[in-house]
C-alpha cells in the first residue's frame, strides 16, 4: 500500500473526527454514515451536491485527502 485516504469530518460546532481508510470509495460512503440523520441515498445527491449542502446550511464539514505513505 503506497496511500491511504484521511476523512476530517465533523458537525458544525464540534471537534474534528479523523478517519483512515484504504480507499476514497470508503471514505466516501463514511461521510453519508457520519450524517446518516440528515441524509437518505435514495435522494439522490452526490457527494459535491451533499458537502455544498452541508456547508450552506451550517450543518458540519468534511475533507477528504490522498495521503502518501512513506
Amino acid at each position: 500500500m503506497t496511500h491511504v485516504y484521511t476523512l476530517k469530518i465533523r458537525h458544525s460546532g464540534e471537534e474534528d473526527d479523523v478517519f483512515v481508510f484504504s480507499t476514497r470509495g470508503k471514505a466516501e460512503a463514511h461521510v453519508f454514515e457520519y450524517f446518516e440523520h440528515l441524509f437518505d441515498e435514495e435522494h439522490g445527491l452526490n457527494l459535491n451536491d451533499f458537502q455544498e449542502y452541508l456547508f450552506s446550511e451550517d450543518v458540519g464539514y468534511f475533507d477528504i485527502e490522498r495521503q502518501e505513505i512513506l
